[in-house]
């Protein structure tokens, strides 16, 4: 890769990355807040568990690329670990070029969901489409269609 396009890499993983961080800290502090507010105020937000499921969802799909990146989908290291270093490499490719397949293809088949009757349903606490939570699919796809594309441009012996 360019030293350029590693820059641009670099600087969209970092998004990914951030985001992930902020809602996992914005998830926490919402459901310490919800459970301090009702069980010592007796106040309860209907919208709450809603909004913490909803940032769980995109942290999920966000963790989905950031594990990626650091090889830490065991299927995928099992497999690779028992095999010599050699067949490795060879299967490198086939291996980045099937994960991305079968997440483009899911990435595609959320985009039915997200324009669909159910996305444009309204969810019952926040009164928001569901649409909103959906989004997360694509987001997460495109995130590690990007590490798999990083993975494959960077130089011999820099990783698979």
């Amino acid at each position: 890769m360019e030293m350029e396009e590693v820059k641009k890499a670099g600087i969209v993983r970092s998004v990914a990355d951030v985001a992930a961080m902020v809602g996992l800290a914005a998830m926490t502090l919402l459901v310490f807040a919800t459970v301090i507010l009702r069980y010592f105020f007796a106040i309860s937000f209907r919208w709450s568990d809603e909004l913490a499921r909803i940032i769980f969802i995109y942290i999920v799909f966000l963790g989905i690329a950031i594990a990626y990146r650091h090889r830490e989908h065991i299927v995928i290291e099992l497999l690779l670990i028992v095999l010599p270093e050699r067949v490795r490499r060879v299967l490198a490719i086939p291996i980045h070029a099937l994960v991305a397949a079968l997440m483009l293809s899911i990435g595609v088949a959320s985009l039915g969901i997200i324009f669909g009757k159910l996305g444009q349903a309204l969810t019952p606490g926040l009164q928001i489409p569901r649409a909103y939570m959906y989004v997360a699919i694509p987001v997460g796809v495109f995130f590690l269609l990007l590490e798999i594309l990083v993975k494959l441009r960077a130089p011999k012996g820099a990783g698979t």
